[in-house]
């Protein structure tokens, strides 16, 4: 069956007069299916930068690195089974990644791994198609990776064509063919950008824990201050509190946790809203103690901190993955 990738690629050949199948054998990165895994020809990519965009693709379906290393690791995810039956019953998905350089050029293989653990016993309770579903959901984001090139150009004629690399534009080639065939262009699915990729790579635990822990730390400071405005800081610095436990919680346990685009939106709204608010609350304490130099400067030193986090969360929730972002890293 044909991925939603695949399927938008040959509606596209065929509205440009292009024959479907041969598109996609020519987009394709070659593979072969060997009885309990998968071999990828990726030909001439460096094996380092084509670990990046693996390890990035397993932890964007919710894996983490078990064992080894991204070049030659296990990645493992748990979940719960769908089914009324088996509700409370864990699948344990394991996958053995593994590449090399054999002639100059560089192969992937991804295996099942089916000795002892879970993931033997999910077979035999919740069959084949469990695992080979799982298993397609990341070979149909590596059936098309190829970093160097943005696309093709067609001859919808003779089926003659270019290879249009990153820094280049279709532009930049012939319309036509020597055949007098029409060159189409059918440009390539869009990869993470680079720097997000190594960025996500690159990022250590603890940078995941800046956020929540500068909310607990505002909260904290705005529950100290009650008696300067017992109303605001009752709603606020306890429920900034309570929502900066939780979110430091769900950070500790999973860096790699992936919430939908518009949960994670609503996250760093309500962070920037009670960044915002706490920042306003200690602001309003650092006007009213007049007769406190200490509790001035320490008071404006939490503002800056709020606003700073604040002003943070609302670049999160304009441009989420957007790896620039020092205050948070991308989930």
């Amino acid at each position: 069956m044909a991925s939603n990738i695949e399927t938008k690629i040959m509606l596209e050949a065929k509205r440009k007069g292009l024959d479907p199948d041969e598109v996609l054998q020519l987009m394709m990165v070659p593979f072969e299916w060997t009885g309990n895994s998968y071999l990828f020809n990726f030909d001439s990519i460096p094996i380092e930068e084509l670990s990046n965009y693996i390890d990035y693709i397993f932890r964007k379906q919710g894996y983490s690195l078990d064992k080894g290393t991204q070049i030659d690791g296990i990645y493992v995810k748990t979940r719960f089974g769908d089914s009324l039956a088996y509700k409370r019953l864990p699948i344990e998905y394991r996958y053995k990644v593994e590449m090399c350089l054999n002639e100059g050029k560089t192969y992937l293989k991804i295996s099942r791994m089916l000795q002892g653990g879970l993931m033997s016993a999910d077979k035999t309770i919740y069959g084949e198609n469990y695992l080979n579903s799982e298993l397609n959901k990341i070979v149909d984001q590596l059936e098309f990776l190829k970093p160097s090139i943005k696309g093709y150009l067609i001859c919808n004629k003779c089926g003659a064509y270019y290879e249009v690399h990153k820094e280049e534009s279709p532009k930049d080639f012939p319309d036509k063919c020597e055949c007098d065939g029409t060159f189409e262009y059918i440009a390539l699915p869009d990869l993470p950008d680079e720097r997000l990729v190594e960025r996500k790579r690159t990022a250590s635990p603890t940078e995941y824990l800046r956020a929540p822990m500068a909310l607990i730390v505002v909260s904290s400071a705005c529950i100290g201050s009650m008696g300067y405005n017992q109303s605001i800081v009752a709603t606020s610095g306890m429920f900034g509190l309570g929502f900066g436990m939780v979110l430091l919680l769900i950070r500790d346990k999973s860096q790699e946790l992936v919430f939908s685009m518009i949960s994670r939106c609503l996250i760093y709204l309500l962070s920037a809203v009670l960044f915002f608010v706490e920042g306003g609350v200690l602001f309003n304490v650092w006007i009213q103690a007049n007769n406190s130099v200490i509790l001035m400067i320490i008071s404006l030193i939490f503002v800056f901190i709020a606003v700073i986090f604040g002003l943070g969360m609302i670049f999160k929730m304009i441009s989420p993955d957007n790896p620039r972002n020092f205050l948070d890293p991308p989930l």
